[in-house]
C-alpha cells in the first residue's frame, strides 16, 4: 500500500468514526438524554425562541459577541431517571471555564446558573458538557441557555 492509498482508508476510517458517533448521538437525544460521551462537547441548543443579530450558531452551538458590552447568560439542566450518571454543564468564555450548573439526579433534578460577562467583538460563549456527563432535554424543554446584551461599552 503507497502512502496516498494509506491516507485514504485513514480518512474513511475517520469518517467511519463520525458517522458511528453522529448515529450514537441520534439515539441519544432520540431517548432525551445527550451523553455520556468519553470526551467533552459543546451543547448545541435546537430550540431557538429568538436570535436577533444572529450572534448564536444553532448548528455549533457557539455564541459570538457581535459587540463589545456587558452580556447576561443564563443556562437551565435537567436530568431524568438513572443516577449513576451525574448531570453537569459549564459555561465556557473562549475555552474557559466560568460557570457550572450540577446535580445527582434521583428520579429528576433541575440546576439553574447565571452570570453577567464583559465581552469584546468575536469573544465566543458555549456550554460544555464534561466528559463522562449527561444532560436531558425533550419536547417540553427541560434545559435552555439564553444570553443577550445588556448595554454596549
Amino acid at each position: 500500500m503507497n502512502e496516498a492509498q494509506a491516507v485514504k482508508l485513514n480518512s474513511m476510517d475517520t469518517r467511519s468514526n463520525i458517522t458511528e458517533s453522529h448515529v450514537e448521538v441520534l439515539k441519544r437525544n432520540s431517548q432525551g438524554h445527550t451523553g455520556p460521551f468519553n470526551t467533552g462537547i459543546t451543547l448545541v441548543y435546537r430550540n431557538i425562541y429568538s436570535n436577533i443579530g444572529n450572534a448564536y450558531n444553532p448548528t455549533t452551538g457557539i455564541f459570538t459577541a457581535p459587540v463589545r458590552g456587558l452580556y447576561l447568560f443564563r443556562f437551565y439542566i435537567y436530568a431524568g431517571g438513572d443516577s449513576s450518571v451525574y448531570t453537569s454543564a459549564l459555561l465556557h468564555k473562549n475555552g474557559y471555564h466560568i460557570a457550572i450548573c450540577h446535580g445527582c439526579p434521583t428520579g429528576g433534578m433541575n440546576s439553574s446558573n447565571g452570570v453577567s460577562l464583559l465581552l469584546e467583538v468575536g469573544d465566543v460563549v458555549n456550554m460544555y458538557l464534561w466528559a463522562g456527563r449527561k444532560i436531558y432535554d425533550d419536547a417540553n424543554r427541560h434545559s435552555t441557555f439564553s444570553g443577550h446584551l445588556l448595554f454596549t461599552m
